[in-house]
């Protein structure tokens, strides 16, 4: 199979867009899908909660409630042949209002290879950012939408915001001061935490995209329910107290279902606690050295209450950051170059680490 030729560009911003649905997550405020949709000139993106049963009325409604009033009419639209988007009623929506639809299916994506490779980017971030919330993605959709938007293409290298409005709007949180309006505090706290975990998940979703579209054809992966298969856990969010400490392949996990078009549920551990739905970018059916071997497990770990927590080995550095108290970490099993700085809310179970640390540094920041 060949390059996949992209179509000729749009003229403007919101004149042709791309869409498409996901499915399969966990029910969030009534909600269990994404509508997802993509203008192909700025790859500026709108996230609209919605339900994997959404007629094709439901779309149209949800086209004039969340893109029509801000970019107008397209011209063009690209999308697969689902039932919501290639139903008569939509079809004759679109001829009275001068809309020129077209389809992509799985078999062939050459109708247009730029927006099948930006819908599955799409996934691929929403999938992975919203992967280990249960029941509150739909409250976390406005962050995504803002960090993806506001975020460097590398194709375009400016965000879709600059191509769309000519400038980057600021979306800073500054740190902790004392109020007395700790829900204010806690408000913006939530917009700083999440925000940031988006922005890596964008990170982590365009080095995947790369090399996911860079071996596609060379070597697909095919899954069927019984297969076993690794995961890449960059970004997933478990209990792990290190971004660092989660770049690693877990598993391996039994395939249960395909979801969608290049999504799968795996069998996953109770005590992850996160959503089991992952695209085949994540997938990895093979040991992922050289030499095929098994990945190297993870150092133990402590299980209370189901949650998986990493052994404090010692406490190098305390530091004070606004009403917080933060320590410098060396974890058991991991290199200096995985040490971190945690809250002390954090190491709840590392009294005595904490305590022979201040034992020895007295004068170093303490409770």
């Amino acid at each position: 199979m060949g390059l996949l030729q992209p179509i000729d560009l749009p003229r403007k911003p919101w004149e042709e867009i791309t869409y498409d649905l996901i499915v399969g997550l966990p029910i969030s405020e009534g909600y269990d899908a994404i509508l997802t949709v993509v203008d192909r000139l700025s790859k500026m993106v709108h996230f609209i909660p919605t339900t994997s049963k959404a007629t094709a009325v439901d779309v149209a409604n949800l086209f004039v409630n969340f893109i029509w009033k801000l970019h107008g009419l397209p011209r063009k639209t690209i999308s697969d042949c689902g039932p919501q988007f290639n139903a008569k009623f939509l079809r004759q929506v679109y001829k009275r209002l001068g809309i020129e639809p077209h389809f992509s299916t799985a078999y062939r994506p050459q109708v247009d290879g730029q927006s099948e490779r930006l819908n599955q980017f799409v996934e691929i971030f929403l999938r992975h950012y919203l992967s280990h919330r249960q029941d509150d993605w739909v409250a976390l959709l406005p962050l995504a939408e803002f960090a993806y938007n506001n975020g460097v293409h590398a194709g375009s290298k400016h965000s879709p915001f600059y191509l769309c409005y000519g400038y980057n709007p600021d979306f800073t949180v500054g740190d902790i001061t004392v109020t007395q309006v700790p829900q204010a505090d806690e408000l913006a706290e939530f917009l700083k935490r999440n925000l940031e975990e988006a922005k890596a998940a964008l990170t982590m979703a365009q080095n995947k995209q790369a090399f996911y579209y860079n071996n596609k054809h060379k070597a697909a992966i095919k899954l069927e329910p019984g297969d076993r298969v690794f995961l890449d856990s960059s970004n997933i969010k478990t209990s792990r107290p290190s971004h660092k400490l989660e770049h690693k392949r877990l598993g391996p996990y039994k395939v249960l279902e395909k979801i969608g078009k290049e999504s799968y549920k795996l069998e996953l551990p109770k005590s992850m606690k996160i959503h089991p739905v992952f695209h085949t970018a994540l997938l990895h059916k093979e040991p992922f050295d050289e030499f095929q071997r098994k990945p190297k497990p993870l150092p133990p770990v402590i299980t209370q209450t189901g949650e998986e927590e990493y052994v404090v080995e010692k406490i190098l550095d305390s530091r004070k950051q606004g009403r917080n108290l933060w320590y410098y970490v060396k974890w058991k099993g991991y290199g200096p170059e995985e040490n971190t700085w945690e809250p002390k809310s954090h190491l709840a179970n590392a009294p005595k680490q904490v305590a022979k640390f201040h034992q020895l540094h007295p004068d170093a920041p303490g409770p």
